[in-house]
């Protein structure tokens, strides 16, 4: 018989122990990993409740951390044990290891990503507004795929660029005159604003090159009443018309150049009765203003609809009012879409929208099951153009509601500005901006620091923007949401606290 062949098991026992530990240095390195990506996910350092609801992900992560923390440890320094058995020495353990915490990054990586689930990060912010004084009247967003944000202050107007936040340019106010309004849009690059000082009429307006910072022209006339904070709907520019509400009608002026165009007189006074302009809309060559009368306790209104080019009245439509008009907000100017309250508690609250040529298409601000919550009610700013929890997409208002007896905002409702249907609604938790986001789709921004995106037509979740985690959550007590070149864009009304604006992406 041969000799017997005994085989040597040392090698292979070395290879496993080897491989032992290049693991469990693998489950050590991702219990750090999971650490540090877990716990700098947590915006402000702590999170968690309705208000501030920890990021998606950040607890199954803390977990996992936590169990390969002490099962990572413990199975490495057993596996080091084994290995200096077969091959004793300090080196080599030490390099397996870590080998296995390098191999395990970005396995961990793309897990932690993949629990997590897309973000919103911080892109830039502005600096704090000095003084701390002022605050946001509006904003307007102008450029190419709104690459610029005009953020119009109480005592200046000041540029921003979407994409990175630098500071474009900044127009002053006149010395001692605060903005008393602003026009909702801007057209051809031109936008309006008005400037008044305490306790005087609403009388001086600025034609401004947003492109360049630039006041382009500068007119004095006969304003609205005492000036105490800016008021809406005081001017509006379309084509190449601005109009201005003056304290009997509307006055149009040249966007460019300023130059006079036309005066329509629209206040009148009949049998003690009084009447007023209060707000004024433009877009597609048509001019509309909502005139509100009152006679002792009983009142009236119409709405007048003129031509841009001529100032010639067109027509005519009353108000479905009885009593004085508390409200008289524009909420789109294409449809012509307006907020109406009127001050008896049985009177009209709703969103009137105008299709057409017959009567206006009535939505109740409350209704059996739900009450509209267009207008934010905490805060201070954007006086001169509201931040509403509402926008006019197509023929589609999606607004922000309640339940019946709710404190705030936990749903969008859609509505039909043809007919008045309600289309859908869709759960959310809590609204601090809305927005329409391109083509046939809305933005929400909740409170808690998710947006979504709802296509218009039936409410549809849609792309990787549904339901995603804002990790930067600095919202102030009036906010606007934007989508410009790119990049989300809060606006606060108050920038002290928090900045007056920032993106995120």
């Amino acid at each position: 018989m041969g000799d017997t062949v005994v085989q040597d098991g040392r090698p292979r026992a070395g290879w496993r122990a080897g491989a032992a530990v290049t693991a469990a240095g693998a489950a050590a390195g991702l219990a750090v990993e999971f650490h540090v990506l877990g716990w700098t996910s947590v915006p402000g350092g702590s999170c968690g409740g309705r208000y501030r609801p920890c990021p998606d992900g950040t607890t199954p992560t803390l977990v996992l951390a936590f169990a390969l923390t002490f099962a990572g440890y413990l199975a490495l320094l057993l596996a080091i044990g084994r290995f200096t058995d077969r091959r004793p020495g300090k080196g080599l353990p030490a390099v397996l290891a870590v080998t296995g915490v390098l191999l395990a990054l970005w396995p961990g990586w793309q897990a932690y990503l993949w629990m997590r689930g897309p973000v919103l990060d911080l892109a830039w912010q502005a600096d704090r507004d000095r003084p701390s004084s002022v605050r946001a009247e509006g904003v307007w967003t102008v450029g190419e795929h709104g690459s610029t944000v005009v953020r119009v202050r109480s005592d200046a107007l000041v540029a921003y660029d979407a994409h990175d936040g630098d500071r474009r340019w900044t127009l002053r106010a006149p010395v001692r005159e605060s903005v008393c309004g602003m026009s909702e849009q801007v057209a051809d690059g031109v936008g309006l604003v008005a400037f008044a000082s305490f306790e005087h009429p609403c009388d001086t307006v600025w034609g401004v090159d947003t492109r360049t910072g630039r006041r382009l022209w500068e007119r004095k006339f006969k304003g609205v009443a005492g000036f105490t904070s800016g008021s809406d709907g005081l001017l509006a520019a379309d084509g190449d018309v601005a109009l201005a509400l003056t304290d009997t009608g509307v006055r149009a002026y040249g966007l460019t150049d300023g130059r006079p165009r036309w005066t329509a007189g629209l206040r009148g006074k009949t049998a003690g009765e009084t009447c007023a302009p209060d707000v004024v809309s433009a877009a597609g060559g048509t001019a509309r203003v909502v005139v509100t009368c009152q006679a002792g306790e009983q009142g009236s209104g119409r709405v007048v609809t003129l031509d841009e080019a001529t100032g010639r009245q067109r027509g005519s439509r009353a108000l479905p009012v009885e009593s004085p008009v508390d409200t008289a907000m524009v909420v789109s100017a294409e449809p012509f879409t307006l907020l109406l309250e009127e001050r008896d508690e049985r009177g009209v609250a709703a969103v009137l929208a105008y299709p057409g040529d017959g009567d206006p298409v009535r939505i109740p601000l409350s209704t059996d099951d739900e009450d509209l919550l267009l207008r934010q009610i905490s805060g201070e700013g954007f006086t001169a153009r509201p931040a509403l929890t509402a926008t006019v997409s197509g023929n589609t208002l999606v607004v922000a509601a309640a339940e019946p007896g709710g404190y705030g905002a936990d749903h969008v409702s859609a509505y039909a500005l043809r007919d008045g249907r309600r289309l859908w609604r869709a759960g959310v938790d809590g609204v601090a901006g809305l927005v329409t986001a391109g083509r046939d789709r809305v933005a929400v921004l909740g409170g808690n620091g998710r947006l979504w995106t709802f296509a218009t037509a039936d409410g549809d979740r849609i792309g990787e923007d549904d339901g995603i985690m804002v990790r930067t959550n600095r919202l102030a007590a009036r906010t606007r949401l934007l989508h410009a070149d790119g990049t989300w864009i809060v606006v606060n009304g108050e920038g002290t606290k928090e900045p007056p604006l920032y993106g995120l992406r």
